[in-house]
């Protein structure tokens, strides 16, 4: 016996979908203070970490409201971009530290590798290529950040990373044809960023450099001297801790840096 619905039958089921809303789209999630959402991209590839770590984990990012958010006021944006192969775009723990958790809506997103772990000249640190590759994804990312949280400052928005993750930073700057440079205000290097071919496109924009050693310090102090000869405005930190990190003593001075008014 054929149970299949007639067409009429299923017109009717689809128009009663329609009008009780069955079909519509999610709702937008609730901006409260202090929340972080998490958005997932499964129609990206695979991350840095899912194809380094052997792992079948789909694209997210993750977005942190400061406990002081407010809808009716504009609010910088940090996005941060953490070390080694990336993480999985969960990680907020240095954001939260360098921001205080107050002002920035602090967003954590994953890296792109453009040459896989497997293929013959893998090489680990993100270089340009690596970032004309990933920023159709980050635009795609920043695009769903700028719809979830539609008050974000567009004249107030720090990119930056430590150690693989500066170099990323750099790598997006050199492989996006400017657009990085023309999105953000303001960047920060920890560790890292020593690819840098496009100086030129810091002009105007503040830069930090942060060194957490006397031996990065001399390779540090050279990449921001560039940095500031091309015109941008810069601040050097070294926090020594005689190996290569980001300092937790040196939060306390990047969020000064963070939320100086001359920033805005």
């Amino acid at each position: 016996m054929n149970m299949r619905p007639s067409p009429i039958i299923t017109s009717l089921v689809f128009a009663v979908s329609l009008a009780t809303g069955a079909f519509a789209a999610e709702p937008a999630p609730k901006l409260v203070p202090g929340n972080t959402l998490t958005i997932t991209f499964p129609e990206m590839p695979p991350t840095f970490y899912a194809l380094y770590a052997k792992k079948d984990l789909k694209a997210q990012m993750t977005v942190l409201l400061p406990r002081n958010y407010d809808p009716a006021r504009k609010h910088p944006l940090l996005v941060y971009l953490n070390g080694g192969d990336g993480g999985t775009g969960d990680t907020l723990g240095v954001a939260r530290g360098i921001s205080g958790q107050q002002d920035f809506v602090c967003v954590s997103m994953p890296l792109f590798k453009a040459d896989k772990p497997w293929t013959p000249g893998f090489g680990y640190i993100m270089v340009e290529p690596d970032g004309k590759y990933m920023w159709p994804f980050f635009k795609t990312m920043l695009d769903k950040v700028e719809a979830l949280v539609p008050n974000l400052d567009p004249a107030h928005r720090v990119l930056g990373g430590f150690s693989n993750g500066a170099h990323a930073t750099a790598a997006l700057i050199d492989g996006s044809d400017g657009e990085v440079s023309r999105l953000f205000s303001a960047f920060l290097f920890v560790e890292g960023g020593g690819k840098l071919k496009h100086y030129d496109w810091l002009k105007g924009k503040t830069v930090m450099m942060v060194s957490s050693n006397v031996k990065s310090k001399p390779r540090a102090q050279q990449i921001l001297d560039a940095a500031i000869a091309a015109g941008a405005k810069g601040t050097f930190l070294c926090e020594d801790v005689g190996q290569h990190d980001f300092p937790v003593a040196a939060y306390q001075k990047v969020g000064a840096w963070l939320h100086n008014p001359a920033m805005e």
